[in-house]
């Protein structure tokens, strides 16, 4: 297994999440 590859994978994946909370809450703020 490749450390680094692992480690940017998740590291994009966190990243990821986040504007999706953020764009979540957002519309959800918005929708109110």
């Amino acid at each position: 297994t490749n450390i680094m590859m692992l480690t940017a994978f998740i590291l994009v994946s966190v990243l990821a999440l986040g504007l999706a909370y953020e764009w979540l809450q957002k519309g959800l703020e918005w929708t109110e």
